[in-house]
């Protein structure tokens, strides 16, 4: 797979719900609150980052891999409001360190993923100094 590349003029509608349709089937015990989240990508991206934080707690990591494998066979053909809601909503901010070391996670998660994750953390840790910096000034 290639790591995807941000593109505004194309929709990822026919991904967005190739994932909602699958979403259901691999993780039933989210039908309820997908159904009553009507369609908003984000919190419902947040549910299943939810639910892959709680493998990695309970150390299910062959359940975990499957979850980052499906995870990025979207992430890599993502190009827009998928993408977006991805890196936003299940990778800035995965907590598996207090159950996994950071090779258990870098060995469970596809490269491509685990890339977007350390993308995200590139970014926050730049944001949080921009932040701490101008603190300081004031």
């Amino acid at each position: 797979m290639s790591y995807p590349e941000w593109d505004e003029s194309v929709s990822d509608k026919k991904i967005i719900e190739e994932f909602y349709e699958q979403l259901v089937i691999r993780y039933p015990q989210l039908k309820e609150d997908v159904e009553d989240n009507e369609g908003l990508l984000h919190i419902d991206m947040g549910y299943l980052q939810r639910l892959a934080e709680g493998l990695c707690k309970d150390r299910k990591l062959d359940e975990a891999k499957s979850c980052f494998n499906w995870v990025n066979s979207l992430f890599c053909r993502s190009k827009n409001e998928l993408l977006n809601a991805i890196n936003v909503s299940f990778l800035e901010y995965f907590e598996y360190y207090h159950s996994l070391s950071d090779k258990e996670f870098e060995k469970i998660m596809p490269e491509e993923l685990f890339r977007g994750y350390q993308e995200m953390m590139a970014y926050m840790d730049k944001m949080a100094k921009k932040i701490n910096e101008r603190n300081k000034e004031t």
